[in-house]
């Protein structure tokens, strides 16, 4: 497991990517559980309404898995779909654990809410390293660039918070 660890860490760091995942759907399945799981804690530290809790634990995975997908298959790499798929959801449980729930503790233990300057300062950092992370797994998976694949992984993103806005109804 440990091994694994270090490949997605790897992937984070851009020293190696999807590519270098093997095609297996134990591996993508152990990737999701640890991409939901990473979710719940930080919802429960930030004590997230039942409707948040459905969005990011059903409707994230659900829509990220769907679009890497789609994106392969418009690209004619459908075969990359387990590796590129896992990619993104091992890096981004990792992102969580080491970097997103570190700052929400940080940010909770200073006393310092979501609205506040360092928090969104921190928001910014926290999409900027999910745009790169990500971008460039799409990048290699779809054999295209790195504006492509931050494009894709910023549309994604948007994408998934408009529907967070519409069920915490913000979207009236």
């Amino acid at each position: 497991m440990s091994a694994f660890l270090k490949l997605f860490l790897d992937i984070v760091l851009w020293r190696q990517g999807p590519q270098d995942l093997p095609a297996s759907s134990l591996l993508f399945r152990l990737t999701l559980g640890a991409y939901v799981a990473v979710s719940a804690i930080q919802l429960s530290l930030l004590k997230e309404s039942g409707a948040t809790w459905l969005v990011f634990l059903v409707a994230d995975p659900l829509l990220l898995t769907g679009c890497v997908w789609m994106i392969l298959k418009v690209y004619n790499h459908p075969e990359r779909f387990l590796q590129t798929a896992t990619a993104v959801l091992g890096t981004g449980a990792l992102l969580g654990l080491l970097l997103y729930l570190p700052l929400q503790v940080l940010l909770s233990s200073l006393g310092l809410g979501p609205d506040s300057g360092l928090a969104r300062f921190f928001a910014l950092l926290l999409l900027g390293s999910f745009a790169l992370v990500t971008g460039r797994i799409l990048k290699l998976g779809t054999e295209s660039n790195l504006f492509t694949g931050v494009a894709i992984s910023l549309t994604y993103f948007f994408l998934i918070n408009s529907l967070l806005g519409l069920v915490q109804g913000g979207g009236n």
